[in-house]
């Protein structure tokens, strides 16, 4: 700390309260600040989370509901394909497969803003189960069109129609779902939602009701009592919604967009479509009815007029929740640059006061009460002190800096120390730990796997034909094959394993916590490893092939002697050998008998 002290203003032990009053008005200051400061920002903060919330979950809604419109405008075209009296229906392929694509692109749209590859949830499942629904029934409608119109059967054509239907019903309760999760996240904007969600509803009772519509106009019949009764409720239920919706848009001004697409509607839906649905209707000349594919290409534009007014309404939501989440990341922008401001001038005052009044006063007693306990802290200070307490400073200063240097010195030393140490138990070839770097490790850990009971395997591996990598390619090549090895080892051996080169070209692993089988199979991948790599054994050479032999064994919890099942190993590892390598070999009671004459390494 800077200081301008004077030899005379040394505080005695029992002026401290003033270190300590300081501390205490610093610290109260800084917490009754940071708690108003994380209050406030916490409120704005959570204000922006709503607004976002709301904001996603618009985004989601109006996918949504365009997914169940797309749903919903493929029925034109399946609906015109089932009721096909020609026999040839290419014409009709076309604008089926297009409702069908942008059906499926409106879900794939809907997955991305939801997440299908995430944790499924309750919207997940069941829109997964929906797509999956929905391409069974569209096998079953291609298969149903291919028939002639007569062997399609008109109760077939009418359950048809009915569950493409359906697919809306299922769609239904989410859509309220993604509403009321709108409607929670702002209240604001209830009134545009649940106007969108009517218009949404309008247009498909709209579209069932050109489906209604559709064995009539396939068969050139009579409508039935049946279907005239479905006509009739599907036609109060527009009415209704109708009413409903004219209702809640009068509530309050509309915004031109709005207002316009409000106006288009009532043209060309209730006046323009009404009338021509009347007409289809009134019609007593049967053979003069449109076909399904005529009925769809006229009545569904007009009905786009209601989906105009419904993506008018959404898009003033979501700018709604888009300004909503501006105002509020601007708000809690302000709002954490202003604490943030306050906190650093209250810290800055407090660090004046600090410097300028308590330092000076506690610097000297800190430096007599350094001094006495032995601790050799480096102070800074001014250089304007007087030239006694300057004296005392340096002289501490030089003192803590003789410390500093004595314990660098150990420093260099002890990392001297582990450095050597290191290298004298290191393979410099492989970076794996070598025979006597090994030994010292796995008797540490043979140790404590006999004081937890813990099986434990010895595996030696050794290079096939390694002597002739050398002889043919050069020594350095066979230094690289090693290096090979080596790090094979390094990339699949576990933490608590020990692996090292052994000698020459055999490499020598302790698996701790292993019984045989688990010895065996990470041997068995160790060795397909390297059978399946192409070595490279130097710059200017052409990559080799390579394998292993190894033997292994394992201690079984009788825990015999690590030498002893060294011996093993390399008993098992010679039984490999001729056997033909490139194998791995346990070591039992055959692999005893077939080395008994075998000189142990």
């Amino acid at each position: 700390m800077v200081s301008t002290l004077d030899p005379n203003d040394i505080p005695h032990a029992g002026k401290s309260s003033l270190m300590k009053s300081f501390i205490t008005f610093g610290i109260s200051s800084l917490l009754i600040l940071i708690s108003l400061a994380a209050f406030l920002i916490t409120v704005e903060w959570q204000e922006f989370r709503r607004a976002s919330a709301a904001h996603q979950s618009t985004v989601k809604l109006k996918l949504l509901l365009l997914y169940a419109e797309k749903l919903s405008r493929e029925r034109g075209p399946t609906n015109a394909i089932l009721g096909n009296a020609d026999a040839d229906d290419s014409q009709l392929r076309q604008p089926l497969k297009l409702a069908r694509q942008e059906t499926d692109d409106a879900y794939a749209r809907l997955c991305a803003s939801i997440g299908c590859n995430k944790t499924p949830n309750k919207l997940i499942s069941e829109l997964g189960m929906l797509a999956q629904e929905l391409e069974q029934e569209r096998k079953t409608i291609d298969r149903l069109a291919s028939l002639p119109l007569k062997e399609r059967g008109n109760e077939q054509v009418s359950a048809q129609i009915e569950r493409m239907v359906g697919f809306i019903n299922t769609i239904r309760p989410l859509i309220t779902t993604l509403s009321n999760d709108v409607i929670i996240s702002s209240s604001d904007i209830s009134l545009l939602i649940t106007e969108a969600r009517l218009a949404a509803t309008l247009r498909e009772y709209a579209g069932q009701l050109g489906s209604a519509l559709t064995l009539s106009l396939s068969f050139k019949r009579e409508r039935t009592l049946k279907e005239q009764l479905k006509l009739e409720r599907l036609k109060g239920h527009i009415e209704e919604l109708h009413m409903r919706l004219s209702a809640h848009l009068a509530v309050a001004a509309l915004p031109a967009e709005i207002a316009d697409a409000k106006a288009k509607m009532e043209e060309e839906y209730f006046v323009e479509a009404t009338a021509y649905l009347d007409s289809i209707e009134a019609s007593t000349n049967l053979q003069t009815l449109p076909s399904p594919d005529t009925f769809y290409k006229t009545y569904v534009p007009l009905m786009d007029s209601i989906l105009t007014l419904r993506d008018a309404l959404l898009a003033e939501a979501e700018a709604s929740t888009i300004k909503a989440k501006q105002d509020a990341l601007l708000a809690l922008s302000v709002v954490s640059i202003l604490m943030l401001v306050f906190l650093a001038l209250t810290i800055k005052k407090l660090r004046i006061i600090h410097q300028q009044v308590v330092v000076p006063m506690m610097q000297a007693s800190h430096a007599l009460r350094s001094i006495s306990a032995g601790h050799y802290q480096e102070i800074s200070h001014s250089n304007n002190l007087p030239e006694e307490i300057d004296e005392v400073m340096e002289g501490i200063n030089t003192l803590n800096r003789q410390i500093k240097a004595r314990i660098g010195l150990e420093q260099e030393r002890d990392e001297l120390v582990k450095t050597l140490t290191l290298q004298s138990s290191t393979d410099f070839l492989t970076g794996l730990k070598n025979r006597r770097g090994f030994y010292e490790a796995a008797n540490i850990e043979y140790s404590r796997a006999q004081r937890h009971a813990s099986e434990s395997c010895i595996m030696l591996i050794d290079i096939d034909h390694f002597k002739t990598v050398n002889d043919t390619y050069g020594h350095s090549a066979g230094d690289w094959a090693l290096t090979f090895i080596g790090g094979i080892l390094k990339d699949n051996s576990r933490i608590h394993d020990i692996s090292a080169r052994h000698g020459g070209e055999e490499f020598i692993c302790m698996l701790g916590n292993s019984n045989l089988e688990e010895g065996c199979l990470f041997a068995e991948k160790i060795r397909t490893l390297i059978q399946a790599a192409m070595v490279d054994i130097g710059p200017d050479l052409t990559p080799i092939k390579l394998t292993v032999s190894i033997g292994i064994t394992s201690s079984q919890f009788q825990h015999p002697p690590l030498d002893m099942m060294i011996e093993q190993a390399d008993r098992a590892l010679y039984m490999a050998k001729n056997l033909g390598r490139n194998r791995v070999q346990r070591f039992d009671d055959s692999a005893l008998a077939a080395t008994a004459q075998y000189p142990l390494l």
